[in-house]
């Protein structure tokens, strides 16, 4: 038992010392007088349409602008959201037991002071949920797979945007 740790703990200590001589910076770090996570909040979140818009722009201002919204902001991110519903599992009376929800969206993050696109992308995500019986709990669930859906598009959306500022970063410490 007293081998099994030790060498775990080896393992564990190989490890790091790999990461740390490969170069690995954690994104969202400060380094360089500045951050990613700095550079983010400098991100103006535009208003989205429909319900589940809102939804999704509540979900980027929580990953995004944490501290609320930028009073100067360098940035303007626009998005735009198309959700589709499609049924499946059907039954001999030709009635769904279960259905999809596709998201999909498309971003563009333009400098405000120029108006200029610098970056744009597309994110897509689908979720399911059970269509039974019950009116009340296959609203509910489908409620809840928007909800998951708009978590997952958000998620990718801010990721996809750390990894731009991340890449700009070492652009200009480069240069």
């Amino acid at each position: 038992m007293k081998t099994a740790r030790c060498l775990a703990a080896g393992v564990v200590a190989v490890l790091a010392i790999g990461l740390a001589g490969c170069g690995f910076r954690p994104l969202y770090g400060e380094r360089d007088g500045g951050s990613v996570a700095g550079d983010i909040a400098t991100v103006r979140i535009a208003p989205i349409a429909d319900r589940i818009g809102q939804m999704l722009r509540n979900e980027l201002l929580d990953r995004l602008n944490p501290a609320g919204e930028p009073a100067d902001p360098r940035y303007a991110l626009e998005v735009r959201l198309a959700v589709s519903r499609q049924e499946l599992g059907l039954r001999k009376d030709e009635t769904a037991t279960r259905a999809n929800l596709r998201f999909r969206s498309r971003f563009r993050l333009r400098e405000t002071a120029s108006g200029a696109i610098v970056y744009s992308g597309r994110t897509a995500s689908v979720t399911s949920f059970n269509i039974v019986e019950s009116e009340y709990a296959t609203i509910s669930a489908e409620r809840a797979a928007r909800r998951r859906g708009t978590l997952l598009v958000a998620d990718s959306i801010a990721l996809r945007l750390a990894a731009y500022f991340n890449r700009l970063r070492k652009l200009r410490r480069d240069l």
